[in-house]
């Protein structure tokens, strides 16, 4: 059916790489913070892990289809969590630099997506660097340098935890139920290097990663892995006890 306008259209197909992710690169830091502020930040129903960990990464989205290229730079600032005893990782910010991805991240998944200015580099000489800035400033940096090969893992499930919401229109609460979803992964290293280096935090209002603090010494990693995912709606949550949560999402 042709159109005389571009204002409708099909829908298109979903993007493949929501399930099945090819090997990309990271470098990644884990360290351990404030049990008591860890606790804050989850919304119920999720609860606090048995260790207070942070995980930091930046990764390089880079692929070729056919004459297409696709490329994008993704951060990843995330908590562990506990769903009825079942662990996982709590994503506070998941910013990224192509901002046709946020919208949809956000509406379809309840990714916690925000554009940013990303970057991601390794020199010749294993020289290692990960920013992300946003206005104007470099909230997360990482820096260092590779030291080695480290051994590779098997094939292991992770899971992440996503609350998809769309805030109401007379502009209090939510115009429906907001929902967690639970998306559940099998990642499949190719490759782990250890990296001698450092993780800076920066104070940015929108994006408080600051508040929660390093308290032991950052494992840096540099990482090279696939993934198969699958998300799946859990079911609602209490809109009153979500609420406070939500407006970070938004500055």
């Amino acid at each position: 059916m042709s159109r005389r306008t571009r204002w409708v259209s099909e829908p298109a197909p979903a993007s493949g790489l929501t399930n099945s992710v090819p090997p990309l690169p990271s470098l990644e830091a884990v360290y351990l913070t404030d049990p008591e502020a860890l606790a804050e930040v989850l919304p119920p129903p999720l609860t606090p892990p048995k260790q207070p960990r942070v995980h930091v990464r930046v990764t390089d989205i880079d692929l070729q289809f056919g004459e297409y290229r696709h490329k994008e730079l993704v951060g990843y600032f995330a908590v562990e969590a506990e769903l009825d005893g079942e662990p996982g990782e709590y994503p506070l910010l998941i910013p990224i630099d192509m901002e046709p991805a946020i919208a949809i991240s956000r509406e379809r998944f309840g990714e916690p997506k925000k554009l940013a200015d990303i970057e991601l580099t390794r020199a010749d000489d294993g020289a290692v660097h990960a920013a992300i800035t946003r206005q104007g400033v470099t909230f997360i940096e990482m820096t260092g340098r590779i030291t080695g090969d480290l051994p590779v893992p098997d094939p292991y499930p992770a899971r992440q935890f996503w609350y998809k919401f769309q805030p109401a229109v007379d502009g209090t609460g939510f115009d429906g139920d907001p929902l967690l979803v639970r998306m559940e992964q099998v990642r499949r290293p190719e490759r782990v290097e250890a990296v001698e280096g450092e993780l800076v935090l920066r104070e940015l209002p929108g994006c408080p990663v600051v508040d929660l603090p390093v308290l032991s010494a950052p494992v840096l990693r540099w990482t090279r892995r696939s993934s198969q995912n699958v998300p799946k709606v859990v079911g609602p949550v209490d809109p009153a006890a979500f609420a406070p949560y939500a407006p970070i999402r938004y500055q």
